[in-house]
């Protein structure tokens, strides 16, 4: 006795016996064609995995699946027409074209929708230049001072014009300041009248000209000399100190009085002070500190009970000017 052979196939429908059907057995006979076709959809359904609650119409519908050789409905892949019978080439994918391939950069040979970088045409099928960042522009490319010639926005330096093509001077030519230490910085000179280029300080020249000496005539020309001196601010027809005219040099006036305190007497030892009082001679020596050296200080010239002077309290530093 032998088994029913079984093909995963979806009959379509179940052979019914006929009164005219003749008694015949074996593989192909006609008694065994329902019960063949039965075993049949249930090796189909077993191999599909279908569960009770699916229905005739699903099960047409994987039927057709299997056999089909095209979509009933056509549809497109990637701009282009498939409908199952043929296989396709989806340009940009697997081989070149310019189509929307999102995602799709290792293939793609250009940008869908070009742009611009840094004001330049960019849409990836070939390289660019940006002017201010591989060589020299004036584009405002924010942030990249390392390849920047100029400032895009140019400024003022203490009212100085300042856009980063050249130095300045933020402090203008023929300033002159005071400094704790024997030697000029960077961009000073020592004002002690000396005779400096005209063209190697071409800017400091057309301040001063040869106001404070014309050096050799031709070639030089002289810085003011403050070495030792007090500076007093120049009159400029106020009155107060007439017929000067500026950087023009002035003795001493000697000043005559006798006040109640007296001028101070400093020892430079002791580092205190004495006063003198009021009425008292001058006779006999000032401290030894006057005279003790490293300091070296003149006696005060005095008559009768009159002290004269001409130079108050000091401290000594380096008069520079600015170039």
């Amino acid at each position: 006795m032998a088994n029913l052979k079984e093909t995963s196939f979806w009959e379509e429908g179940i052979y019914q016996w006929e009164t005219s059907d003749p008694v015949l057995g074996g593989e192909n006979g006609i008694d065994n064609v329902p019960t063949r076709q039965l075993a049949n959809r249930t090796k189909w359904l077993k191999d599909n995995k279908l569960d009770k609650s699916a229905t005739a119409t699903n099960a047409e519908m994987a039927k057709r699946a299997r056999t089909a050789d095209r979509l009933t409905d056509a549809r497109k892949v990637g701009g282009v027409a498939f409908d199952g019978s043929a296989d396709i080439d989806l340009p940009g994918v697997n081989k070149p074209g310019n189509q929307n391939t999102s995602g799709n950069a290792a293939t793609a040979s250009k940008l869908l929708k070009p742009c611009k970088i840094g004001g330049v045409a960019f849409d990836g099928s070939t390289d660019i230049d940006l002017p201010g960042v591989n060589k020299p522009g004036k584009q405002h490319t924010s942030g990249n001072a390392g390849s920047a010639f100029r400032l895009y926005n140019p400024r003022k330096i203490n009212g100085v014009p300042f856009d980063g093509t050249q130095d300045i001077n933020a402090t203008p030519a023929g300033a002159v300041m005071y400094f704790a230490r024997d030697w000029a910085p960077t961009g000073w000179l020592k004002a002690n009248g000396a005779a400096v280029s005209r063209t190697a300080y071409a800017g400091l020249f057309a301040v001063l000209g040869t106001y404070y000496g014309a050096g050799d005539g031709a070639t030089t020309f002289n810085l003011p000399d403050l070495r030792g001196e007090f500076i007093r601010a120049y009159d400029d027809g106020r009155g107060i100190d007439q017929g000067r005219w500026l950087g023009r040099w002035q003795v001493g006036t000697p000043i005559s009085h006798d006040d109640p305190v007296g001028p101070e007497i400093f020892d430079m030892v002791t580092m205190d002070y004495s006063a003198r009082k009021f009425g008292d001679p001058w006779i006999g020596d000032l401290p030894k500190a006057f005279y003790s050296a490293p300091y070296s200080y003149q006696r005060p010239a005095w008559s009768g009970n009159f002290f004269t002077m001409t130079r108050p309290r000091n401290i000594a530093l380096l008069a520079c000017i600015k170039i």
